[in-house]
């Protein structure tokens, strides 16, 4: 079985003001946002304000590629996510992250 597989999948609940992507939704003025919440926490990682919601998918990518690695579960497909730095994934600053999305 493949590491990445879960055996249950999850279902995401969106609101009448969210994107098409997890981790998404649109302000009322317009904007774009993505946060993500860290596993077993709760707590939430503000990602930041974006013209585009694939913009702001990117950024939620990046983000969940530093938490769960290549076993997260990802907006965009494989060849659409940012490349983020060679290195540790763990000592990514949150302005490299925010520079793989723009």
């Amino acid at each position: 079985m493949d590491p990445c597989q879960s055996s249950t999948p999850k279902k995401v609940q969106r609101g009448r003001n969210s994107g098409t992507y997890r981790g998404v939704r649109m302000r009322t003025w317009g904007k774009w946002v993505s946060e993500i919440r860290v596993p077993k926490t709760g707590q939430r990682i503000w990602l930041g304000s974006y013209d585009t919601p694939e913009k702001a998918a990117r950024a939620y990518d990046a983000a969940q590629y530093c938490i769960r690695g290549e076993c997260g579960q990802f907006n965009l497909p494989a060849e659409r996510r940012p490349q983020l730095p060679s290195g540790p994934v763990d000592a990514l600053a949150k302005k490299e992250i925010k520079a793989t999305t723009t």
